[in-house]
């Protein structure tokens, strides 16, 4: 085989492996947890609503509908 294809093998091998222990790295310095952002608010007074399960295959729906 020709020996740039060796070299970039060689190159691609060594990029992953420093791009893995970067991030591994910046996973254990990293001490607290991100705060949760994508959560639905919370309903203090849920009295006038009613919460509907529609399921399908592998997926289950929920919806909240207010009631008059």
């Amino acid at each position: 085989m020709a020996p740039w294809i060796h070299t970039t093998i060689l190159a691609t091998t060594l990029a992953a492996t420093v791009a893995v222990g970067i991030a591994s790295a910046s996973l254990y310095i990293a001490s607290t947890a991100a705060p949760k952002a994508d959560r639905l608010p919370v309903v203090a007074d849920a009295s006038g609503y009613i919460t509907i399960e529609t399921r399908h295959d592998g997926i289950s729906v929920l919806k909240r509908i207010q009631i008059d």
